[in-house]
């Protein structure tokens, strides 16, 4: 009797736990900066720096300024993570980080940003 009780309560624990593994394996990622609506300077010199919690199908990011060709970093797995962004014309950009699986699919997993350059 002791040893099925042991069990009940081991197995409701494990049943407990399992919500937040599978809310954990969804993926995340963050922005930290530039922040949401920053201002930054013309030319080069500008960094993307972002938090990234793989999902279960993700490999590696994509990064894109507006509407470029992605910058691929699979460098990701001791973040927080930071890169150079490319030379941004004045005006308003959208910087986008988006989960990428092996073959490179999106998985829907990103994190965004805009930003207005002077």
């Amino acid at each position: 009797m002791k040893a099925l009780n042991s069990l009940a309560v081991g197995l409701a624990l494990v049943a407990l736990a399992s919500p937040v593994f599978a809310a954990d394996s969804a993926g995340s990622i963050s922005i930290t900066a530039p922040a949401n609506g920053a201002v930054l300077s013309s030319g080069s010199g500008n960094k993307l720096e972002f938090n990234v919690h793989l999902g279960p199908n993700g490999n590696h990011v994509h990064i894109y300024v507006d509407d470029q060709s992605p910058i691929i970093d699979r460098d990701i797995h001791n973040c927080p993570c930071s890169i150079d962004l490319p030379t941004l014309s004045p005006g308003k950009h959208t910087i986008a980080v988006k989960e990428a699986t092996v073959s490179h699919a999106l998985t829907g997993v990103q994190g965004t940003t805009t930003v207005t350059v002077k």
